[in-house]
């Protein structure tokens, strides 16, 4: 009676190495599928792969070289983040900074790693040079919008070269293609903008009124007559009505961004 007790069990256990086996191997399957799914997003429009393994020699990544894998899983959560954002109602701004806390602690390795975050944001240039040169100006947008947010973040976390995100200046990329195209050809060490940049170089420069109740629509005027807050100097209207008008939402994000400023100066003094 025991014996046969003993052999169930037996069984029993061997079956349910089985099952994890197996189970295992449908999750390692799984996420071989997901890393060719990602791959296949990371195309660039119709061209290859931007990997150094297997590129075209003759072909402009326009500075890009290579990325791992931590890096690609990067770029599509930090994508798919902004778009849920985005779809909730949030505005840019609200949802780049969510998909930062949404991709914080699986990705702190890219955030606060400044080879990591160099890689990530020649990705951007490249893949939105590429996109303006193939007419696909929504998904030059994008990159243009990441590149600069990735370009604050890097300056003000790892280099301190500055006390905090300018966020006027992360606003403007969704607002002219003059400045999008701009930022980028200054960025990449190719000339593969010269052209376009020619062609577009006297479109008016468009800034953004940070007031919600802007009457203008999207709050897009011509970026020589908004002015900044004179306080943080992070945030820009325009109008002396609209500024007064957005006193009170903005009134405690400026103390903070006065009280950084000032830290941030002090530290470089002392």
């Amino acid at each position: 009676m025991g014996r046969k007790r003993n052999q169930g069990k037996a069984r029993k256990a061997a079956k349910a190495r089985e099952e994890a086996e197996e189970s295992n191997n449908q999750r390692t399957n799984g996420q071989q599928r997901l890393l060719a799914e990602q791959m296949q997003q990371l195309q660039l429009g119709n061209s290859n792969y931007l990997q150094t393994s297997g590129s075209d020699a003759t072909k402009c990544y326009h500075g890009f070289k290579e990325m791992d894998n931590v890096c690609i899983g990067f770029v599509i959560a930090f994508r798919d983040a902004v778009h849920e954002a985005v779809k909730r109602g949030k505005s840019t701004l609200q949802s780049l900074i969510e998909a930062k806390c949404a991709t914080m602690d699986e990705f702190i390795d890219v955030w606060y790693d400044s080879a990591n975050m160099e890689i990530v944001l020649s990705y951007y240039l490249c893949h939105g040079t590429e996109s303006i040169l193939e007419g696909n100006y929504g998904y030059a947008h994008e990159c243009a919008v990441f590149a600069r947010y990735m370009e604050q973040w890097t300056a003000v976390k790892l280099h301190q070269t500055q006390a905090l995100e300018n966020w006027s200046k992360v606003e403007a990329m969704t607002a002219d293609s003059h400045t999008r195209v701009k930022f980028l050809r200054r960025r990449i060490p190719c000339r593969c903008l010269e052209k376009k940049y020619d062609e577009i170089k006297t479109i008016t420069k468009i800034g953004v009124c940070f007031n919600s109740e802007c009457p203008i629509p999207c709050g897009y005027v011509e970026r020589s007559k908004t002015m900044y807050c004179s306080r943080c100097r992070n945030v820009t209207y325009c109008s002396r009505e609209c500024q007064k008008a957005d006193w009170t939402a903005h009134k405690e994000e400026c103390d903070g961004c006065v009280a950084q400023i000032a830290e941030f100066e002090a530290e470089k003094q002392s």
